[in-house]
């Protein structure tokens, strides 16, 4: 798998992908700091300093060989805010875990469909992942939806997983592998 410095900016039908820049607090700290958007994330930010020094550590790591966390920020072309992020982490013989989120406002849009594709892209690609796979919580239906519409494949549920920040959640498990993403369709 390469290992990259930073990862090139990625543009979908609504957004541009890249990674995240300092300025991008506000817009995060929008949405992140949400009880709706926090319902179904393993990570939860419980205010816009906790946001802020989030964006602060993921952009002193950009640029360093060693680091494991991608973190992006989802553009939306049109307005130029930023409506969504995403992530890919890198696990060392186990592949890569991905995984997006939108502002709340804007779901149903489709927007997650093109993160995650975007992250595919990225992963396989640019990272030459051989697998990438993806936790979703078993009450989040649309991002298991998601998973399913880029390809993914379910492989296995957990009743009692550790999501971070003394949390346990059932989430289901989906995976695909590199050859299974080149063979998607266009």
């Amino acid at each position: 798998m390469a290992t990259l410095l930073t990862l090139p900016a990625i543009e979908t039908p609504n957004l541009v992908l890249r990674e995240i820049r300092s300025a991008d607090a506000r817009y995060l700290a929008s949405f992140m700091t949400q009880p709706r958007y926090q319902k179904h994330i393993a990570h939860r930010l419980k205010d816009d300093a906790a946001v802020q020094e989030f964006v602060r550590r993921q952009v002193a790591v950009q640029g360093d060989m060693r680091r494991q966390v991608y973190h992006l920020a989802s553009e939306e072309k049109l307005s130029g805010e930023v409506v969504g992020e995403g992530f890919i982490i890198v696990h060392p013989g186990q592949g890569c875990e991905i995984g997006w989120g939108v502002h709340p406002a804007m779901w149903s849009m489709g927007l997650g469909t093109e993160i995650g594709r975007a992250l595919l892209g990225l992963g396989f690609e640019r990272m030459k992942a051989q697998n990438l796979w993806c936790k979703v919580m078993t009450a989040n239906g649309a991002s298991a939806a998601v998973a399913k519409h880029i390809g993914m494949q379910e492989v296995g549920k957990h009743a009692d997983y550790a999501i971070g920040q003394g949390r346990f959640e059932p989430v289901i498990i989906f995976r695909i592998t590199a050859a299974q993403y080149f063979d998607l369709p266009y």
